[in-house]
């Protein structure tokens, strides 16, 4: 073990000391005066004036002088000892928050050292940058006595930080815990040790996790809008003190500003892939106006492995890369090729999104939770218990365009070891972008599994079956949604916007082959588009083939995480409602059983089936 682990202890135990009664100087107020940048809500105020919170949907009573409870989940912990939850009170702006903000802070700074949670430097660091962020609010009308333990308090628990950091957060957490200490160094400049600190930290944190695309190591666009948020924050506390921005820093903020303009549909809100869920539009548009002038929208994210495919009022965005490296892959879900679209503002195709409460954050990473093809009894990657990731797959892709027409052609290799074969995703989008089509295939397998395909419809869209297909309605326009494979309507989930709701998905599976098909039949050729496709179809398809992509090189992803069970998420068996309570225990993935009972008994000691296709075309506007 180093060194500095080892004595990591006493130096925590020294750095936490009470400056209040000893030889240092403690100043009377900060010297620079900082505002918290972002809007909070008037509503979670009103209920903590009220000892009352409600976090993830479970209300929970505020007790005098408890910070921390075994039986909270950490989500809440970081919540509540963050209190990132002043700029509520604040916005609320009554006397009666002001004198509940108060309140809380001092029975926190009253503390004995010993008893303050300060092990998680990146708690530690947005709890230092609230009390300053909101000081003019709470505290610069309270007594002097008040002021004075606030002010040893900053001190005693900006040198932990120093104490702890680099080994002790990592990703966007870091970067949290850094800007809690410049905007400490910034406050208390009489101590120049804060700032050292800062300095000497915050070009490895940056360099550690964002890419050169400017995309996060995670491969979260909520990864990276919390990212971008921090940088912010940093920015704008320099500004102020005006202070020399370094290097690292701006270049940071210049780079991940584009690629999550990118990782964004029309309406504003954040792709859904790898733990992310919509955010406030508001909100994000904000953090980028704060971390950058410039409206620029990156064109690709080769290292983040995001593919972005637009024209016309049409966007599609896929994952098409390996899940993230160990160590940073705890939000990493086994959702490689699949994709979200959208037609304007309105989001049609996507991914069911992510929760923090136990059970569903676990469920939501299986691929069944997102637009892709699963394949039954098989997982392309195991999720240990501690939830990181192994067994990644390997991912390609190939991107072309031509005239404004995209040519998407992925790969991943998640079910060859299990003989499921390698999973080979085709998609085009037309230059006009009213029209996507698709292929899916299993190449090279060995073992017969009855694959289906799931297309998780926005709780906006109507659902309309006809004779050609599926009509798909939002509030401005109609897709129809055609396939040579059986399509089933189920039930699923969308909980893109913090809360649970229930929407619907789109089911495919191969056609039930002839009951007199020989055994010894080979396997389907790639280019092979036999079956029983509609008339309608058929043309779109063999329109297809005839517009040949330019030549691309594949860009190959290199596999970098981690995976558990072999058996998948049933679409049907975690739909509820968003006012019913959480899961009890965890929603138990399920082998996927949809499909054609025929199929899946003829598939016995036969080839794969062959691959499916579809399309989606806009019919009305």
């Amino acid at each position: 073990m180093p060194l500095r682990r080892w004595t990591r202890a006493p130096r925590l135990a020294y750095a936490m000391r009470n400056p209040l009664g000893g030889f240092a100087r403690v100043p009377a107020a900060p010297a620079v005066v900082l505002r918290d940048l972002w809007p909070g809500n008037a509503t979670v105020g009103e209920k903590l004036v009220r000892n009352r919170t409600e976090f993830d949907g479970v209300p929970r009573s505020l007790q005098s002088g408890i910070w921390d409870d075994p039986a909270w989940p950490a989500p809440y912990r970081r919540w509540l000892q963050g209190f990132g939850w002043l700029q509520d009170l604040r916005e609320l702006g009554a006397e009666s928050a002001r004198i509940k903000a108060r309140t809380l802070v001092a029975h926190w700074v009253r503390l004995p050292a010993a008893e303050r949670a300060v092990m998680d430097p990146s708690i530690t660091g947005a709890r230092l940058s609230a009390w300053l962020g909101c000081y003019e609010f709470f505290a610069a009308s309270a007594d002097d006595v008040f002021r004075q333990h606030l002010m040893a308090s900053l001190m005693m628990e900006a040198r932990s930080i120093i104490v702890l950091m680099p080994d002790a957060a990592y990703g966007w957490q870091a970067l949290c815990a850094l800007k809690g200490l410049l905007a400490v160094a910034v406050s208390i400049p009489d101590y120049p040790e804060f700032l050292t600190g800062y300095l000497r930290l915050i070009d490895e944190v940056i360099t550690s996790q964002i890419l050169p695309d400017g995309g996060h190591i995670t491969r979260s666009p909520e990864d990276l809008f919390l990212t971008v948020k921090e940088l912010a924050e940093m920015l704008y506390i320099l500004q102020v003190a005006r202070l020399p921005l370094p290097t690292t820093l701006v270049d940071a903020a210049n780079r991940t500003a584009p690629a999550l303009r990118a990782l964004r549909h029309a309406d504003g809100g954040l792709a859904l892939f790898n733990g992310s869920t919509e955010r406030d539009s508001q909100l994000v548009e904000l953090v980028l106006n704060r971390v950058s002038r410039s409206r620029v929208v990156a064109a690709g994210l080769p290292e983040s492995g995001f593919a972005r495919l637009s024209s016309g009022r049409a966007l599609l965005i896929a994952d098409a890369a390996a899940p993230a490296p160990a160590g940073f892959d705890h939000t990493a879900h086994a959702g490689m090729l699949s994709f979200e679209f959208s037609s304007g503002k309105q989001r049609l195709i996507v991914n069911c999104g992510a929760s923090r409460q136990k059970g569903w954050a676990e469920a939501l990473r299986y691929p069944a939770a997102h637009s892709v093809l699963e394949l039954a009894g098989m997982s392309p990657m195991t999720f240990e218990a501690n939830g990181t990731t192994s067994r990644p797959p390997q991912v390609s892709r190939t991107h072309a365009t031509q005239d404004g027409a995209h040519w998407l052609d992925m790969t991943h290799n998640g079910y060859e070891s299990q003989g499921g074969g390698l999973y080979h995703r085709q998609l085009y989008l037309g230059k006009d972008g009213r029209t996507l089509r698709g292929e899916e295939k299993l190449e090279g397998a060995t073992l017969a599994r009855a694959p289906c395909v799931r297309f998780h419809l926005h709780p906006d869209i109507m659902v309309e079956p006809t004779e050609n297909g599926y009509l798909l309605h939002s509030e401005e326009e109609s897709w129809l949604f055609q396939s040579d494979g059986q399509v089933q309507v189920e039930e699923s989930v969308y909980l893109g916007q913090g809360r649970r709701i229930k929407t619907l998905q789109l089911v495919l599976t191969p056609p039930a082959p002839p009951q007199d098909e020989d055994a010894a039949t080979p396997l389907p050729q790639p280019n092979n588009t036999e079956g029983d496709t509609d008339p309608a179809l058929q043309a779109t398809l063999q329109e297809t083939e005839q517009e040949q992509p330019p030549p691309a090189d594949p860009t190959p992803d290199v596999p970098a995480s981690t995976a558990e069970q072999d058996t998948l998420l049933s679409g049907t068996s975690y739909a509820e409602e968003c006012v019913e309570p959480p899961p009890a225990t965890t929603p138990e993935p399920k082998p996927a059983t949809t499909g054609h009972p025929a199929l899946l008994r003829s598939m016995i000691g036969q080839p794969p089936p062959k691959p499916i296709h579809w399309a989606l075309t806009l019919i009305s506007e």
